[in-house]
């Protein structure tokens, strides 16, 4: 009796220690759907902070293209859908002429254009 519990205690522990427990189905990456969540527009002197903000969103494909339904440029919200590319090596996003770096934090993608005071986005990742 004791060698059969003993048997299926050792079963029981073996059935239960699995290595896929920790397994992270999150997306990694840039690819996918971002949406517009805030903006920072500087004044010019350092006091900007992001101010919440929709209406724009990003949706970066694996063969390297990023498509924008508004104008990718800062400040710009032309209502056309927009297409570019972008690099994970330098983390750089080229849509129509205007350039941007981005850094990726979790589910939060963080766009900086090319400003003469600080600009940027932040973007969420959506399904």
């Amino acid at each position: 009796m004791k060698k059969l519990l003993f048997l299926f205690s050792l079963t029981l522990i073996v059935i239960s220690c699995n290595t896929d427990d920790d397994t992270n189905n999150a997306p990694q990456g840039i690819e996918g759907n971002w949406e517009l969540v805030a903006i920072l527009a500087d004044p010019g002197d350092g006091s900007g902070t992001y101010q919440p903000a929709t209406g724009k969103t990003l949706q970066f494909l694996s063969t390297g293209v990023v498509n924008c339904n508004v104008s990718f440029c800062f400040g710009s919200l032309t209502q056309a859908t927009t297409t570019g590319t972008y690099d994970t090596t330098n983390t750089t996003i080229d849509v129509d002429n205007c350039t941007g770096t981005y850094a990726l934090n979790g589910n939060m993608l963080e766009v900086n254009h090319f400003c003469i005071e600080p600009c940027g986005e932040r973007y969420v990742r959506v399904n």
